[in-house]
């Protein structure tokens, strides 16, 4: 057991002083080590903080699932209903129906959904396009017919309101609320009546009774809420409800959760997720794009920890044969080049991780101004103790893998034929 310590020891010992002898080289291989770890602290909190920040922003907005007013399970057609009967032998022409595709008996959708442990809150809400006029400028906006405490339960749009009350809509029995964009294009302000217009329906003079803003601006920029009844005269879809909006209590099994609810009552739903497949996708490719330029970095600061080693062995062949000699064996001399690969790959993780987090600080603090798929005023970042773990096992896994073949090289030194001067 002693002497296996002594010569633990020792191999700590010359494993040291050899760093300590060469600290130009292993100075500069530190420092591949450390921008490998500094680069993927940085750039995994700016893609993660982006993302973050995009998704927070629109589960806050945005329904977890919706159900939208297309049956799973349509009529067939015409001749097939009456196939093998008299009625009809052939048809020439199939009239659309006249009726508007609505979700029947929502109410029992609303309260059948109650019932579902997954489901926190369900609203029924009606949405179609229209156009405002406003001091001679016109701007096609989303509209949003809702029943406000419903719809507040599933997208808090109350909490983002800038002036006025979203309650108003309650009350005010043709209110507007509108995003900022719109507000701003147009110059409204709470108490300006607009001029409401949409494609076969009602023309409507409407009160802006509120301005809010989520902070996203393809939102704020175009959409707008009033009541149920007052949508569905603008649209000309009395009592009709094109969709019922529902909010999960754990927003990731909102897939799962919709093709249930598919099954269920047998219209087609769509989870939030599938709404932003798009930038969610956008947001994988980018990460995979991150995740081999972190790879790239760390490779090169792995093969400047392997032209180091291999450049100590050649240099030490000599000394390493007269270390033989002396009694250490293979393994001891493994164990010498092994060491120094994960003194470096320690020492550039540390640091790595130093300067990752006073990257992350002063990312956090620096101003820009972005309004693109979220508004922004600062860089977006976001810390995670994972990242600094990460950075530290990988570079130790680098030291570790750049210092196998020269340690294994150097431990298979011969003695004899080194100091008989047949290699070296």
């Amino acid at each position: 057991m002693s002497g296996a310590l002594s010569a633990l020891r020792t191999s700590v010992f010359i494993g040291l002083r050899q760093l300590w002898e060469r600290k130009l080289l292993n100075g500069i291989a530190v420092g591949g080590v450390t921008l490998g770890v500094l680069v993927l602290i940085a750039m995994s909190a700016i893609m993660e903080g982006f993302e973050q920040k995009f998704t927070q922003a629109i589960l806050k907005i945005s329904p977890h699932v919706i159900l939208f007013d297309t049956e799973l399970h349509a009529e067939r057609p015409l001749l097939e209903r009456y196939e093998r009967t008299r009625v009809a032998a052939a048809v020439s022409h199939e009239s659309p129906p006249d009726r508007q595709a609505r979700i029947k008996r929502p109410h029992e959708i609303v309260a059948t959904l109650g019932g579902v442990p997954e489901v926190a809150a369900a609203a029924e809400s009606i949405a179609g396009m229209g156009l405002l006029e406003f001091g001679g400028k016109t701007k096609s906006i989303d509209v949003r017919g809702i029943e406000v405490r419903a719809q507040d339960a599933v997208t808090p749009v109350s909490q983002y309101v800038k002036a006025g009350a979203l309650a108003a809509l309650e009350t005010e029995t043709e209110g507007l609320a509108v995003g900022s964009g719109v507000a701003q294009e147009l110059g409204l302000s709470v108490g300006d009546v607009v001029h409401a217009t949409a494609p076969g329906g009602r023309p409507l003079d409407l009160k802006i009774v509120a301005v809010f803003e989520a902070e996203i601006p393809p939102v704020d920029k175009t959409r707008a809420y009033t009541s149920l009844r007052t949508a569905q005269t603008l649209l000309g879809r009395a009592d009709s409800i094109s969709r019922i909006e529902i909010r999960l209590v754990d927003p990731d099994v909102a897939p799962r959760v919709n093709t249930a609810l598919e099954r269920m009552f047998g219209y087609d739903g769509e989870s939030w997720q599938e709404s932003n497949a798009n930038f969610l996708s956008i947001f994988a490719m980018q990460d995979m794009v991150v995740s081999f330029v972190i790879a790239a970095i760390l490779l090169v600061g792995g093969f400047g920890i392997l032209a180091i080693q291999i450049m100590i062995v050649l240099q030490k062949t000599r000394d390493i044969a007269i270390l033989r000699s002396v009694g250490l064996r293979r393994r001891d001399i493994l164990r010498v080049f092994l060491l120094q690969g994960v003194v470096i790959a320690l020492v550039g993780g540390a640091l790595g991780d130093g300067l990752g987090k006073l990257a992350i600080h002063y990312l956090g603090q620096l101003k820009v101004k972005a309004e693109g798929l979220v508004k922004t005023d600062t860089f977006l970042v976001r810390e995670d103790t994972r990242f600094y773990v990460y950075g530290l096992a990988f570079a130790l896994l680098v030291g570790v893998v750049a210092s196998l073949i020269p340690a294994w090289r150097g431990s298979r030194v011969e003695p004899v034929e080194v100091l008989r001067g047949q290699i070296g």
